[in-house]
């Protein structure tokens, strides 16, 4: 990696400012945003699996309701546990580092789009699609794990 100098004017980021910071936490709040997600499609699962059937209701297009009730819905018992998996192993992978981080951002971009026509949250999920595909700009060379315990060394 190339490092460049700064010249005397140019004082050092502080950390706050630093744009890797600021997308260390996005994975943080994305990570727990999934993880929340995970955790809400076991407790509708148990308490009212019922809803699942017509979560497409309000999409967007026809052909969103048709795909979801043709596909989606006779196959519930594997998809529904499916989701709250992939969910869960997003939240996982964000908190990682290197190819994981990235390829849960590509996974993302790929489960908000298609969420996108599925009702009137749909810009909600675009937004997040494209918060993700932003997010797969920067490297992520370190766990936040090991991220949290350094700054926390730092803080001490």
């Amino acid at each position: 990696m190339e490092k460049r100098s700064r010249g005397i004017d140019q004082p050092e980021p502080s950390i706050t400012e630093s744009p890797g910071r600021r997308w260390e936490a996005t994975r943080v709040v994305l990570s727990v945003m999934y993880l929340l997600g995970a955790l809400a499609h076991v407790a509708l699962a148990v308490l009212v699996p019922e809803i699942y059937a017509r979560f497409a209701d309000q999409a967007l297009v026809g052909a969103y309701t048709d795909v979801w009730t043709g596909l989606v819905v006779p196959n519930l018992w594997i998809m529904q546990p499916l989701v709250a998996v992939f969910e869960f192993g997003l939240a996982i992978a964000l908190l990682w580092r290197g190819r994981a981080v990235l390829a849960a951002h590509a996974a993302g971009v790929v489960f908000q789009a298609g969420l996108i026509l599925s009702g009137p949250w749909g810009p909600i999920n675009a937004v997040l699609a494209l918060v993700h595909v932003a997010a797969l700009r920067p490297s992520y060379p370190e766990t936040i794990l090991t991220l949290a315990s350094r700054r926390l060394r730092e803080v001490a």
